[in-house]
């Protein structure tokens, strides 16, 4: 984001609307701290207002310094986004607006000036949606062709309607992202009528759910999605959520070593619904952090605790002697698992689980955690609890043998596709 500088236009009240527990002048801040800027300019009509908004302390966007431009008694014009900076570039950006921030980059990576459009917003969004969308990225060339005294936002809309600027159409962008496993369709619309809100809400809420799940999950999505949509509206965030999840694992963990099963499936199923929320809260308020990284992290050392508590109490009571060789077969086949995982998304650049229908199929059952938790608590409750240890064992060997080969053939279809063209 070198040589740009964001200028927000923020005007109370349609600026500090809240969606989903963060107003939208906060929202535009905090996706373009990740976008990578360090520094923001804010023109407002209503200083005052804005500025006390401002001087919140938000920990989601405290490596962004904001400065605010009092236009009380002035419009926004080309003359006065030429003062602010000797920057080439300017991201100019009505702060009332909802923005993913996709359709910003892809707004940042154009060298020449141009404006967002949605030549075919979604049917979701189609009430919601105007055009122009309002963001674009200017040139100093650009601005220097304007008008010094007429508004910014008139000269703007007359070279979008006589086509002398060149546009970026949020219809045409790739609306895969390979961490959701899905397409999430980018979308940008002004502040909603009070009787949309909770269409513009959805939306938001929609947009953080991760696709191509094992089939409890899509029990559990609801469930998660239903929680969020309260809890985004609290100051709780994604890192205490996690703490949370933490505490409820590794109860799990203790429950499973001293023999109370059923408190420790329990504990687990909880655990597969309270995991799913730091990350849907982060994607909703625009909170992610390089910590939160790590929780994936965590989630499989708590995952791994279960198996061995489980193992360690079946040994210790002489229901099942041999259970640490299973024991050791579940960990080899996770390791066999994601070795083949890596390998298929080296190849193609996303995640096996995505790549064909089989995948998405086979992902409905594979072995992952919240599958293991359902076959044990179906063995407890039909008091066949050693045996289906057993059965989470196998069961996750044969699904990376699976994953396995479908991995060799993958990047082996790649292989031939390649001799192909070079022959």
């Amino acid at each position: 984001m070198e040589n740009i500088l964001p200028i927000l236009i923020a005007d109370a009240p349609e600026a500090l609307m809240e969606l989903c527990g963060v107003n939208l002048l906060e929202r535009l801040l905090r996706i373009l701290q990740r976008l990578g800027f360090r520094r923001a300019i804010v023109f407002s009509t209503t200083p005052e207002i804005v500025g006390a908004e401002l001087a919140h302390r938000s920990w989601a966007r405290e490596q962004i310094t904001v400065h605010l431009v009092s236009g009380a008694n002035r419009p926004l014009t080309a003359q006065l986004l030429l003062e602010q900076s000797p920057s080439e570039r300017f991201l100019i950006i009505p702060a009332n607006i909802y923005c993913d921030a996709r359709l910003l980059a892809a707004l940042c990576a154009k060298e020449s000036s141009a404006a967002l459009l949605d030549s075919n917003p979604p049917e979701s969004a189609r009430s919601l949606v105007r055009n122009p969308c309002g963001p674009a990225l200017v040139t100093r060339e650009f601005l220097f062709a304007l008008s010094p005294t007429a508004p910014f936002s008139e000269e703007l809309k007359n070279k979008i309607d006589n086509r002398k600027i060149d546009t970026v159409d949020a219809a045409a962008e790739d609306d895969y992202i390979i961490t959701m496993r899905r397409r999430v369709r980018p979308v940008c619309f002004p502040a909603p009528p009070e009787q949309n809100r909770r269409l513009a809400e959805r939306i938001i809420l929609d947009s953080a759910q991760k696709g191509t799940l094992d089939l409890p999950a899509y029990f559990h999505a609801p469930i998660e999605t239903g929680i969020i949509s309260l809890l985004c509206k609290t100051r709780i965030t994604p890192n205490q959520i996690t703490i949370a999840g933490f505490i409820i694992g590794c109860g799990a963990t203790v429950a499973f070593a001293a023999g109370r099963v059923g408190l420790g499936i329990l504990a687990a199923l909880i655990f597969g619904i309270v995991d799913g929320l730091d990350g849907k809260q982060s994607r909703v308020k625009i909170e992610m952090t390089e910590r939160g990284k790590w929780e994936h992290h965590l989630d499989y050392l708590i995952e791994n605790s279960w198996w061995a508590a489980i193992a360690f109490y079946l040994w210790r009571s002489g229901q099942f002697p041999n259970v640490f060789y299973f024991f050791a077969m579940l960990i080899g086949a996770h390791l066999l698992d994601e070795f083949a995982k890596r390998r298929a998304k080296m190849a193609k650049g996303r995640l096996l689980d995505d790549v064909t229908p089989f995948d998405r199929a086979f992902r409905l059952i594979a072995a992952r955690r919240n599958v293991y938790v359902w076959i044990l608590a179906c063995g407890f409750l039909l008091d066949a609890f050693p045996q289906s240890y057993a059965v989470i064992c196998g069961w996750a060997a044969l699904s990376a043998a699976v994953h396995l080969m479908r991995s060799i053939w993958i990047c082996d279809s790649g292989v031939r596709r390649f001799v192909g063209i070079r022959s």
